[in-house]
């Protein structure tokens, strides 16, 4: 298995090549030269079985490369129920990702059980375990470079700080993320994490990392490399989630589910449509999105026209805050028949005018492609929170619930609806208060994370401004390797 740019390059890549690569050489985002396909005999091949071994199965697909054996022990070890222990109900506690079967056949899945409690976890736990043995193309002695709303830098920082052959360098916009994450965030002390806090939304840090990491000669003299949304091993662990999912809550190898995410950076849901082209019963996909409905308006009219950055609203669903998504050019590639100089067009005129428009037959497509969306607002959040507590004994974060907020909205009669969580309700206490009229408690292991010293620079929206703070940090010798 090989990729190929989602605007027309081929340059021979495998999954390790690609690791911890951003960008293709022409801009565009990675995709595999094909998809694996798995048939109903195949998937009942994965019943009873737990995460790590499905997603060997499917990740084996992606990286046709690499020895077996190899893969198993990323996997076994990445996906140890001990990396996992956050989970609501203690008679789970062995399965890393179970679902929580709530009325009327809508389920929600427990993606945020991990360390940093976001589901980030599961597929940085893969990463960094992958870098550990040095499997990939990548310098052994490198700076990762991120935006994040707070949940992936912590879980990014998890992952690879304390090591002596990485550095982490996170942008995170100032004053868009709750207390808890902010506090997560910013109070990590490893010497190889740099913090900076960009005085502009998450968009803003986006668009600097797409500046650091599309510059080549940039990339190259400084030993950069990714760790957001848009690496395609993250997308593959994913896909791995879909396939658990499905053999959690299906009766048969050919029933349909629907499936419903957070919008956010379009990740999880390209994962899906991935999911779905290699088999996967899926009946439809629903994208949730929250005032910020760039992807909404798409998916309705064929016409993306994401808000600037200073306009994009600042909600109490903070990491859903992101107008431009980053993995939707893997959805557009394929839509199109996988015609990169039209995804190329398509981008450009994203570029010069803000937005653009599919033709009619262009959106026909988009709407036989069995993804569809919602959006909800503050209202809506708090309701769903409230429900939920109140019927279930189960509060939810305002991402999730935007997400069942769409899930139970829209999921047909008597079709299963999985929804899947974001991260934990402990991160969002003032919305909790606010629906149910208290606070879910610290976990132990973050019983003090709110008088824990913090270290961060405060940096404006100025790539030059930016690139200097990343030069100065990159350049810094690395410590031997233990």
């Amino acid at each position: 298995m090989l990729y190929v740019s989602t605007r027309g390059a081929a340059e021979g890549k495998t999954f390790a090549d690609i690791a911890f690569e951003g960008f293709a050489s022409d801009g565009g985002l990675y995709v595999p030269e094909s998809y694996p396909q798995f048939t109903a005999d195949d998937i009942a091949m994965l019943r009873g079985r737990d995460f790590p071994s499905i997603a060997v199965e499917i990740l084996k697909s992606f990286w046709t490369q690499i020895p077996a054996q190899k893969l198993w022990e990323i996997c076994r070890d990445a996906w140890q129920p001990a990396n996992f222990t956050h989970g609501r109900d203690p008679f789970k506690a062995h399965d890393v990702a179970p679902i929580k079967w709530l009325r009327d056949h809508v389920g929600l899945y427990e993606l945020a059980n991990g360390a940093t409690l976001t589901f980030d976890d599961f597929s940085l736990e893969f990463l960094k375990r992958l870098h550990a043995k040095h499997l990939g193309t990548e310098p052994r002695n490198f700076t990762l470079v991120g935006a994040t709303t707070g949940d992936m830098g912590a879980s990014a920082q998890f992952a690879f700080g304390g090591r002596k052959d990485t550095r982490i360098v996170l942008l995170s916009p100032k004053g868009r993320m709750s207390k808890f994450q902010s506090a997560q965030l910013y109070s990590n002390q490893d010497e190889n994490v740099l913090n900076l806090e960009v005085d502009g939304t998450f968009d803003d840090c986006q668009e600097l990392v797409y500046a650091l990491l599309s510059n080549k000669e940039f990339k190259e003299a400084n030993s950069l490399g990714a760790v957001n949304s848009y690496l395609w091993a993250r997308i593959a662990v994913q896909v791995a989630c879909y396939f658990y999912a499905y053999v959690q809550a299906s009766s048969s190898n050919t029933e349909q589910i629907v499936f419903c995410v957070p919008g956010g950076n379009f990740g999880n849901a390209f994962a899906g449509y991935v999911a779905k082209k290699m088999g996967l019963p899926i009946l439809r996909l629903l994208v949730a999105t929250n005032e910020n409905d760039a992807m909404d308006e798409f998916l309705r009219t064929g016409v993306y026209s994401p808000r600037p950055a200073s306009e994009t609203v600042a909600t109490s669903s903070p990491s859903m805050d992101i107008s431009r998504a980053a993995n939707f050019e893997r959805f557009l590639f394929e839509i199109l028949g996988r015609d990169g100089k039209r995804v190329a067009e398509l981008m450009d005129d994203l570029e010069k005018n803000g937005r653009f428009e599919l033709t009619k037959d262009e959106f026909t497509k988009v709407r036989r492609s069995g993804l569809a969306s919602g959006t909800s607002n503050h209202a809506n959040r708090l309701e769903i929170i409230e429900f939920l507590n109140i019927e279930f004994a189960t509060t939810i974060d305002p991402h999730t619930a935007d997400c069942l907020y769409t899930g139970v909205y829209l999921h047909p009669v008597g079709v299963k609806t999985v929804c899947f969580e974001t991260v934990q309700a402990v991160k969002f206490p003032k919305m909790t208060q606010q629906a149910t009229g208290a606070t879910v408690p610290l976990p132990d292991d973050y019983a003090d994370v709110f008088e824990r010293p913090q270290r961060k620079v405060e940096v404006p929206v100025d790539l030059e401004v930016v690139r200097r703070k990343v030069v100065d940090f990159a350049s810094k010798p690395f410590e031997s390797a233990e």
